[in-house]
């Protein structure tokens, strides 16, 4: 079985995970979980909890979603006995699950260690640095596999139906209680750091749960934009269509909004590879009878056959490969905007194809944004700085910070 990436799982101590499943070279993968951990695993500088949907959107196993429960409901409570901790969620997309060489999987193992060496490296002398935890949300995202990647390719229509099913189930219970701890922790002066990933289809199960957050957010009038939901939502790829952001682009668009003098860190990203044939024309080709739905006009029609990243007019960055010394190049440069709601078109020197979101271009960018976050989360007074408009020390050309932390790479196969 051929994939879009190779790379190997990283010895970094975690215990229990399930031992690596022998690969066939055709076959049908069961509706079944890949793991049997109950909570959060520890043995490495993180935790890692992996939370896994069946076809229909239900947990495979109650116990991971408990696990995951119990621990948040530990870490929150009010009058000061709660705990501050950085929470990063990744929901991975078409032909990925949950098994431990799975290279997402791998992948985000190792950015949660990068995190955890920018939390330490950043607190300060005496400080207490919070720990980070990861969710790592598994479904069936590879269904059946054979001849290369054709078999794979062929299940897109059927991986997008059962990615709808999961949208809509109790992955919104996952979410939700990610939420009420770090609102919990908020309200009791906390500072807690909540950053949701989906990729692909789970860009789009991401979306679904989130989309009435980020509208709230974007409606605010004045000041800082902050979601109710997590602190940064990032869609690689995402597999949805535009006409589910139209609400928020009617509200970027609306002279209210252009007037905002507020610089703030992004609250929500859709990275889209501009070389992406899945979303860029399978996707449109999918959707093709939503051109008989009526429509009041040429962009709500185009969005209703389009993915976000492929609807021209909702783009606000572009995002090329290294140049002059720098791991990427974003344009505009500038981490703190007035519109936190970036739409960012990739060449494929950063993200190559639907598949190929782990290049080192995308991982700097993908760093120095969590990085970012990171730093400003930290304190009340970091949190007021960037809520008057000030910069601080994580301001300025993302880029630039972005070669200040340094590289990350991967181990390849």
């Amino acid at each position: 079985m051929t994939t879009s990436e190779t790379i190997s799982p990283p010895n970094d101590g975690l215990d229990g995970l399930q031992p690596i499943e022998p690969r066939a070279l055709a076959g049908v993968m069961p509706n079944a979980p890949h793991q049997k951990s109950r909570g959060f695993m520890t043995g490495a500088s993180y935790e890692l909890a992996i939370v896994e949907f069946d076809d229909q959107g239900l947990c495979y196993s109650r116990q991971q979603m408990d696990g995951v429960a119990e621990r948040l409901e530990m870490l929150a409570p009010e009058r000061g006995q709660g705990r501050d901790v950085i929470l990063v969620a990744f929901v991975h997309g078409w032909k990925h699950d949950a098994r431990t060489d799975d290279e997402d999987l791998s992948a985000f193992r190792i950015l949660l260690s990068k995190t955890v060496d920018h939390e330490h490296a950043t607190t300060a002398p005496g400080g207490r640095a919070r720990p980070v935890l990861g969710i790592f949300v598994g479904w069936r995202g590879l269904s059946a596999f054979g001849l290369g990647d054709a078999v794979a390719d062929a299940t897109f229509l059927d991986r997008q139906a059962a990615g709808q099913r999961v949208a809509t189930g109790s992955a919104r219970e996952l979410f939700g209680r990610l939420r009420h701890y770090r609102r919990r922790r908020q309200q009791d002066s906390g500072a807690p750091l909540l950053v949701i990933v989906g990729h692909s289809f789970g860009g789009m199960i991401v979306y679904s749960a989130l989309a009435q957050s980020l509208i709230e957010a974007a409606s605010a009038p004045v000041g800082k934009m902050v979601p109710t939901f997590a602190d940064l939502v990032l869609l690689v790829n995402p597999a949805i269509e535009g006409a589910r952001y139209l609400p928020i682009q009617d509200l970027v668009r609306s002279p209210e909004f252009q007037k905002r003098t507020t610089e703030q860190l992004p609250v929500f990203i859709c990275a889209q590879a501009e070389n992406d044939q899945p979303v860029g024309v399978w996707f449109p080709v999918g959707n093709i009878t939503h051109n008989l739905q009526s429509t009041i006009g040429p962009l709500e029609r185009e969005s209703l056959t389009h993915a976000i990243g492929f609807v021209r007019s909702f783009r606000t960055h572009s995002l090329t490969g290294p140049q002059g010394g720098k791991p990427f190049v974003l344009d505009p440069p500038t981490s703190f905007q007035t519109n936190p709601f970036w739409v960012v078109v990739a060449s494929k020197e950063v993200i190559n194809g639907h598949g190929g979101i782990w290049r080192d271009p995308f991982l700097s960018f993908i760093a120095s944004l969590v990085f970012q976050h990171v730093q400003a989360s930290k304190n009340a007074s970091a949190a007021e700085t960037t809520a008057s408009g000030g910069r601080g020390a994580s301001s300025g050309d993302l880029a630039t910070f972005a070669k200040s932390i340094g590289s990350i790479r991967l181990p390849r196969l």
